[in-house]
């Protein structure tokens, strides 16, 4: 019998519902869930953490499950280090919740909120479907309240998972919880020591310290605590559970059957894995390790470093979809990747849509049923009905280079077509370039050459392009005025090469260019006349 080939996405689906079955408790909405980091800029890798949790519960819906994506903001954790690029003030801050920090931007009410917002962005503009939860509000709402409890007194058991599995012994000697210090306001410098469950409250002193940073400057900060010695409730969102110990109240709290995490928090996973199972006996989600995106030097893409490359950067120069593409294409081992990617992806993008609607064949049946599934998902299930335009972005790029200030739209249609890569303009054509053409403007702007500055003009060219003015008014045939340009350039004493380099410059601020002739036609007589009058 010959095995059934799936792809990525639904294999994990049929994995999550055949373990709810086994498990036989019962949970009537299978929920996903992504962390989103607080702390720092978000980047593509993040992005890439939602959009595969995301990518699980549509799977799971399109089995004929209720599902639902959670994403989860870890607004409560604590600053550590100072993001490069932001002000030095925020080292006053280090230790605190970002959430009780001021917006240094000062449009939000606080900084974690800020930078959760800029994820968000990000993936309302994919048209993620998705429930917000903020852990800040979460603790203050009594969600995991129930969870915590039951972490805090069998607190003895987690110190030792933690021992056991990761070699760690701060929980051995202390409660896996983080009050906020009512005197300095700090989380990672309070160390609480005794519970009093009957009151739902730790006792705590203030009296750890730990090394932060200033990423613009590469200072260390030694940040100590107060001194201070206090009692904070559980139960109000004094504080918050540690790592070890908080995914899995999460977990269990929000019922999460799935949850796809990277390799830099394996050992973080592990222990929560064990605490979910045994301390709060709800079994842990099922888990997808991915490794992370590197920069083309090998480094890590950060939140908190200069490397950050967000989804903004690349809806600048791609579509959502091609960023899509990105992050369902696979998801094991570690990819380099930068901005100059995303002309491929564009590109693979139109050739995966080709294979969809059967223009392009691949003979590989496994190939081809993953190339098929791979297209519904960037399109989330709802691939269009219609073949798009597919033009190389190079060569959109290269219509970019040389449009004339008004219908530009227009203008770049009649290139394409004149290139053959259509006959009729739909309204489906129009706007499909309207969208690609402002990426390849953007990318032109951004990363094509530089303009070159103009040359020193003799009065003997001068003398030309003014002839040249009087021609382009009286001519209306593109070949004639190619003809007429070698003429004047002649008559004047210009070798012709030289003189369409000078006009190159003047109108293209490039060394070259199209068939000058057709093009001043094209581009309209007005506009270049009136660069042409700009060096006179």
């Amino acid at each position: 019998m010959e095995k059934q080939i799936e792809f990525w996405l639904d294999k994990i689906a049929k994995q999550v519902v055949e373990r709810e079955k086994n498990l036989k408790r019962g949970i009537k909405v299978l929920r996903t869930e992504s962390g989103l980091g607080a702390s720092g800029f978000p980047h593509i890798g993040s992005f890439g953490d939602v959009v595969r949790s995301y990518g699980v519960a549509l799977a799971l819906k399109d089995l004929g499950f209720k599902s639902e994506f959670i994403a989860y903001s870890d607004d409560r954790d604590g600053l550590r280090r100072v993001p490069l690029s932001l002000p030095d003030w925020l080292e006053d801050y280090i230790g605190m919740p970002v959430t009780d920090i001021p917006d240094p931007f000062k449009c939000h009410d606080s900084y974690g909120e800020h930078m959760s917002s800029l994820l968000i962005e990000a993936i309302e503009k994919a048209g993620i479907e998705f429930t917000f939860q903020s852990g800040t509000k979460n603790y203050r709402k009594g969600i995991l309240d129930k969870q915590i409890e039951a972490i805090l007194i069998n607190a003895d058991r987690v110190g030792e998972i933690v021992k056991e599995l990761v070699g760690q012994e701060k929980f051995v000697e202390m409660l896996p919880y983080f009050p906020v210090c009512e005197n300095c306001g700090r989380l990672y410098t309070t160390r609480a020591h005794k519970l009093i469950s009957e009151e739902h409250k730790v006792l705590y002193v203030c009296d750890q310290e730990f090394v932060g940073k200033n990423l613009n400057n590469w200072k260390e900060i030694v940040v100590r605590g107060c001194g201070y010695k206090g009692e904070a409730s559980y139960v109000k969102g004094n504080g918050k559970l540690s790592w070890k110990g908080e995914f899995a109240a999460r977990w269990d709290a929000l019922k999460i059957v799935f949850e796809a995490h990277g390799k830099d928090i394996l050992d973080s996973v592990r222990v929560n894995d064990v605490i979910c199972r045994e301390i709060l006996k709800f079994e842990p989600p099922v888990h997808l390790m991915y490794e992370m995106f590197l920069d083309k030097s090998g480094k890590k893409l950060s939140k908190s470093f200069g490397n950050v490359f967000t989804p903004q950067v690349w809806f600048n120069y791609g579509s959502v979809q091609s960023l899509l593409l990105l992050m369902f294409k696979r998801f094991v081992g570690t990819r380099e990747l930068d901005v100059t990617d995303i002309p491929r992806y564009m590109d693979e993008l139109d050739k995966l849509e080709r294979i969809h609607f059967g223009l392009e064949k691949i003979k590989n049946k496994r190939d081809l049923v993953n190339a098929k599934r791979l297209f519904e998902y960037v399109h989330f299930l709802r691939p269009p009905k219609t073949l798009s335009l597919h033009v190389p972005y190079r060569t959109i790029v290269e219509v970019a280079k040389i449009l004339p200030e008004k219908n530009q739209v227009e203008f770049a249609l009649g290139k394409l077509k004149e290139f053959g890569y259509f006959k009729k303009v739909s309204k489906s054509r129009r706007k499909c370039i309207e969208e690609r053409l402002e990426f390849a403007k953007n990318w032109q702007k951004d990363f094509g050459r530089p303009e070159i500055e103009l040359i020193e003009v003799s009065e003997k060219e001068k003398n030309a392009i003014r002839e040249l003015a009087e021609s382009i008014i009286e001519e209306k045939d593109g070949e004639k005025l190619q003809t007429r340009i070698f003429e004047i350039a002649k008559e004047n004493g210009i070798k012709p090469p030289d003189f369409f380099r000078l006009l190159y410059q003047v109108i293209l601020k490039s060394n070259k260019g199209p068939r000058l002739g057709p093009y001043i036609i094209e581009r309209g007589k007005e506009e270049v006349i009136s660069k042409l009058k700009e060096v006179l």
